[in-house]
């Protein structure tokens, strides 16, 4: 029974430990790791996305979908690419009026959005 567990973790963490390996030794390994990992991640999160929007919208809190797919891919990504985001004037972000500006520039900013992304802007009344 034991084993049953344990003998798979042993087969995938052989190549974990390889990537990680490489990646400490060649910066240019890294970059590709970390970007396949981002990647997978954003594809993961859009299947994610999909069916929590069917749940949901059945649920009537369909204005809570972007919500939750950002908070949800700022959770997985930012752990699994080791990138945190800290948002200058987080306490200024409650205030109504307020203007969030994503500028997309690069693949980075889908998980800065997912960062700051509040539920108070999707509520409608």
């Amino acid at each position: 029974m034991v084993m049953s567990i344990f003998k798979p973790l042993a087969y995938i963490s052989i190549p974990i430990l390889f990537l990680q390996t490489l990646s400490a030794k060649f910066p240019l390994a890294r970059y590709y790791i970390r970007l396949a990992l981002y990647v997978s991640t954003l594809s993961i999160v859009s299947i994610y996305g999909a069916l929590a929007s069917v749940v949901l919208t059945l649920v009537g809190r369909r204005y809570t979908i972007n919500l939750v797919t950002a908070r949800a891919f700022y959770a997985l990504a930012s752990r699994a690419v080791g990138i945190t985001v800290d948002v200058e004037g987080e306490q200024w972000i409650n205030t109504r009026p307020a203007i969030l500006v994503g500028n997309h520039q690069s693949m980075l900013d889908i998980l800065y959005l997912g960062r700051y992304v509040q539920p108070e802007y999707y509520v409608v009344n």
